[in-house]
C-alpha cells in the first residue's frame, strides 16, 4: 500500500531482511479409538469427540480407568488349562462374560514406550449393558477423528477384538483409506488373530501362513505406503498383581461356592484342622459375599452405590487376609495379570514412534528398539520366519519384533505395506514426507490470494529453503552440502507458465534426497598370508 503523507517531516519504514519462518508440524501425535469405562469433561459428554491429552492422568480424568473383567473358577480340562491349584486341584480362570477391553492398557503401554500428546475417542461405555467390541462403533469414531486436524498417526488397539476377519479388514482398509486421503497419518495395524496361535501346536506353521496370508489380503491395495504392520502381540507388565483382587472373581452363586470350597480345600491343606489360623481363614472365606444386586429404578441408585462401595472396601479387608495366608490365591491374581497383559503391539509402536522423533527426528527408523514394560513376544519368530514377514512378494511387510538374548525385544523392521516402491518402501520416508509436505502446506496457506509475482516466488523459495535446509543440518536428508540434498524451484519459466499465472496457479516444485537406513549390513573377511602384499 502506498502510504501518503500529509505532515511534512521524517518518516521510518521497516523492511523484513528475511523471509517468514516455517515452523515444522509435530510428527508424532496419535489418535487412539476405542471403548472406555465412561466420557465426560467439564460436566459434558464427550463421547465420539476427540479429546486432547498429554498424559494418563488426563485420560482418567476424563475417560476413568480401564474394563475389569471377571472370571470363572472352573477345574482344568483340555480346553481350559489349568493356572493355579487349589487344594491339590489344578483350575483355569474362564472369563465370566467373554467380553474383552484393551484401550486403557494400551495407553498405559503408551506411555511407558515415551508417548506423549495423543487424540482420544470414546465410542461408548464398556460397562453399557451388553456392549461388546463392534465395528460399526469404531468406524464411527474413525469418521470423526478424519476432521480432526493433529493426529499423525491413527491406532486402534481394540481392532484386534473384532468377531471375524471380515469386520477387521473393513476396518483396515478404513485406516488406510483415511491416511492416504488425509495425507497427514499413518495407520498402525496389528494383526488380527494373533492371540489364537499357539506356537507349540503341530499345525502352528500352518496357522501362522493361514493369519498372515488372511491379514495381506484383507488390507486392500490402495495407499499401502500409508499402513504400518507389526506382529507379533507382546507380554507385557503392565497389570500387576496388586490390581486385582477377590472382586475379581465371578462372586455369584455357583461360583462363589466353588471359589469357597476350593479355597477351604487349600486351607486344609496348609493348616491343621484344629489350628487357630485354620479357623479364623474358613471365617474369612465364608464372608465372601455376592456383590449387592442391582436397583429396579433410579430413585434405588444411591442406596445400591452406597452399599457397593462398603461390600468393596469387606472385600479388600477379607482379601489383605487370605492372600497372606493362602499363597495359592496370589497365584490366581498373577495368572489373571497375564491374560490382560497381553497385548496388541500398536500402542507401543506409538510410543517408540513419539521417542524417536522427539530424540532423534522422524527421519530416523523406529527400529532397533528397545520396548519397556514388556517380558517378550508371544511368538518366538527366528529369521527364517521373518523372511517372508519382512520381503514377500506382494511387498506387504509386517514388521517383526523379536526377543534376543541377551538385548530384550526389539523392534526388528521398519517397512511399509508398499515394500516393493522403491519411493515408499520405509516407514522413516513416508513420515518424513508427510512431516515436510504438511509444515510447508500450513506455510503456504499465508499466500493464497498474494500477489502471484516475483516477489512472492522468491520469497516462497527462500522460507522452504530455510527450513529444508535446517532439516538438512540436523540430518534429516542426505548429501554432503543442502545443493545435493534438495532443490526449490518456483517461478515463470521455470514451475509455471503464464497461462498457469493467468489461471491463478503458483506451482512450487522441490527434489529431496532422502535417508534410507541400513537394513541389511554385510561383512566381508579376508585372510591375508605372510609376505602377501
Amino acid at each position: 500500500m502506498v502510504i501518503q503523507y500529509k505532515t511534512p517531516g521524517v518518516y521510518v519504514t521497516e523492511l523484513d531482511a528475511f523471509p517468514p519462518a516455517l515452523v515444522g508440524v509435530q510428527t508424532a501425535v496419535p489418535a487412539f479409538i476405542g471403548y472406555t469405562e465412561k466420557a465426560v469433561a467439564n460436566g459434558q459428554s464427550v463421547e465420539l469427540t476427540p479429546v486432547k491429552i498429554t498424559s494418563l492422568a488426563d485420560y482418567e480424568a476424563v475417560f476413568g480407568t480401564g474394563y475389569k473383567p471377571v472370571y470363572d473358577l472352573a477345574k482344568a480340562d483340555t480346553k481350559n488349562p489349568s493356572d493355579v491349584n487349589f487344594g491339590g486341584v489344578p483350575y483355569s480362570l474362564v472369563p465370566a462374560d467373554n467380553k474383552s477391553f484393551n484401550l486403557y492398557n494400551s495407553l498405559r503401554l503408551f506411555y511407558a514406550n515415551g508417548g506423549g500428546d495423543c487424540y482420544i475417542v470414546s465410542v461408548g461405555s464398556f460397562k453399557t449393558e451388553g456392549s461388546v467390541v463392534e465395528l460399526t462403533h469404531l468406524a464411527a469414531g474413525l469418521e470423526i477423528i478424519k476432521g480432526q486436524v493433529g493426529p499423525t498417526i491413527l491406532a486402534i488397539p481394540e481392532a484386534t477384538l473384532l468377531p471375524d476377519q471380515t469386520s477387521f479388514n473393513t476396518l483396515a482398509q478404513a485406516m488406510i483409506a483415511q491416511s492416504g486421503a488425509m495425507q497427514d497419518r499413518v495407520a498402525l495395524l496389528d494383526v488380527w488373530g494373533t492371540q489364537t496361535l499357539n506356537q507349540k501346536s503341530p499345525t502352528f506353521q500352518d496357522d501362522f501362513g493361514t493369519l498372515i496370508g488372511a491379514f495381506r489380503e484383507g488390507v486392500g491395495t490402495n495407499f499401502l505406503s500409508y499402513g504400518m504392520a507389526y506382529f507379533p502381540f507382546l507380554t507385557t507388565s503392565i497389570v500387576q498383581s496388586n490390581e486385582l483382587d477377590l472382586t475379581s472373581y465371578n462372586l455369584e452363586t455357583t461360583n462363589l461356592a466353588l471359589l469357597q470350597a476350593a479355597l477351604t480345600a487349600q486351607v486344609d491343606m496348609t493348616y491343621p484342622s484344629d489350628s487357630a489360623r485354620n479357623k479364623a481363614l474358613k471365617d474369612q472365606i465364608n464372608a465372601i459375599s455376592a456383590k449387592p444386586a442391582a436397583p429396579v429404578g433410579a430413585a434405588d441408585m444411591p442406596a445400591y452405590e452406597v452399599a457397593v462401595s462398603e461390600w468393596r472396601k469387606s472385600m479388600a479387608a477379607i482379601n489383605q487376609d487370605l492372600v497372606a495366608g493362602i499363597a495359592e490365591l496370589g497365584t490366581s491374581y498373577k495368572a489373571m495379570a497375564s491374560k490382560l497383559n497381553v497385548l496388541p503391539p500398536s500402542s507401543a509402536m506409538a510410543g517408540i514412534y513419539t521417542h524417536v522423533d522427539t530424540n532423534r527426528g522422524v527421519w530416523n527408523a523406529p527400529a532397533n528398539m528397545s520396548m519397556s514394560s514388556v517380558i517378550g513376544p508371544t511368538i518366538k519368530l527366528t529369521s527364517s520366519m521373518q523372511e517372508d514377514l519382512n520381503v514377500p512378494l506382494d511387498g506387504k511387510a509386517i514388521n517383526a519384533i523379536r526377543d534376543f538374548v541377551g538385548r530384550g525385544t526389539l523392534v526388528w523392521g521398519a517397512r511399509t505395506l508398499d515394500g516393493n516402491s522403491n519411493d515408499w518402501r520405509y516407514i522413516q520416508v513416508r513420515r518424513t514426507f508427510i512431516h515436510i509436505e504438511q509444515s510447508i502446506k500450513q506455510a503456504l496457506d499465508k499466500f493464497v490470494f498474494a500477489s502471484n509475482d516475483s516477489q512472492t516466488w522468491t520469497t516462497v523459495t527462500s522460507m522452504i529453503t530455510n527450513f529444508l535446509q535446517t532439516l538438512w543440518s540436523q540430518g534429516g536428508l542426505m548429501g554432503s552440502m543442502p545443493s545435493e540434498s534438495f532443490k526449490v524451484r518456483c517461478g515463470l519459466g521455470s514451475t509455471m507458465t503464464a497461462q498457469d499465472v493467468l489461471n491463478g496457479y503458483m506451482i512450487v516444485q522441490i527434489t529431496l534426497q532422502m535417508i534410507r537406513p541400513a537394513e541389511f549390513i554385510e561383512l566381508t573377511l579376508k585372510q591375508k598370508m605372510q609376505g602377501a602384499g
